[in-house]
Formats: structure tokens, C-alpha cells, sequence
């Protein structure tokens, strides 16, 4: 369990990219727009909070998953390492920004909201 900032770490450092960087308090347009300048959006999450009808009751206390992209109507799509179906898995913007929590020692629900763009 790594909180954000060690996960940006972990990115730099080991996997060499640079252009890494951690947004405390995003707002839903924030992560619009970084999708449409091709960069992936890593999203910490309190996975129960994400009602994934896939997880594994009752889910998962603290979750990533990759924000991929966006439909027309403004649904977020996921790439949810959580379930053998998470690749383009639809979330809501809503259902996404409420369940968004960094690792906060394992306190999640109370963790600051936050993601990682990379690119």
C-alpha cells in the first residue's frame, strides 16, 4: 500500500519517467483535460466507495485504477486492475471524485483526494 506520493516515486525512479506529477483537490475537468493531452491519470481510491459490481465482496479497502479516457457523455473509462473485467470500465465522474482517497496510513476514507498524471 503506497500512498501517492511514494507512487510517483515508485514511477520516477524505477520506471524512469519524469514527467510525473501529483494533484491534491483535482476537480473533474482537471483529469478532462489531462486525458486530452494524452496523459494516463492514476486515481488512488477507497475501493468500497467504488460499488464495482466485479470486487470481490466487499471489495477492496484501498484501490488504483487508471482513468483512460471519457465518454460523450462525460462517464470516465478505466482501466480497474480490481477485477479480471476492469479494462473499459465505465465509471461516473461522480461515483470516481467521491470515492477518491489517498492511503492516509490506511485511514482512507479519510484520505486527501488526489491522482497522479503521467506524460
Amino acid at each position: 500500500d503506497t500512498n501517492a506520493e511514494e507512487t510517483a516515486t515508485i514511477i520516477r525512479e524505477f520506471y524512469k519517467y519524469s514527467k510525473v506529477k501529483v494533484v491534491y483537490d483535482p476537480r473533474t475537468e482537471d483529469i478532462k483535460v489531462a486525458l486530452a493531452e494524452g496523459k494516463a491519470v492514476i486515481m488512488p481510491a477507497a475501493g468500497r466507495m467504488l460499488g464495482n459490481p466485479y470486487f470481490q465482496v466487499p471489495g477492496p479497502l484501498y484501490h488504483m485504477l487508471i482513468i483512460k479516457g471519457y465518454t460523450k457523455t462525460g462517464n470516465f473509462i478505466t482501466n480497474d486492475p480490481g477485477t479480471r473485467h476492469g479494462a473499459d470500465f465505465i465509471y461516473a465522474p461522480d461515483v470516481l471524485m467521491n470515492a477518491n482517497h489517498d492511503w492516509n496510513g490506511g485511514d482512507v476514507n479519510n484520505g486527501r483526494k488526489v491522482v497522479i498524471i503521467v506524460g
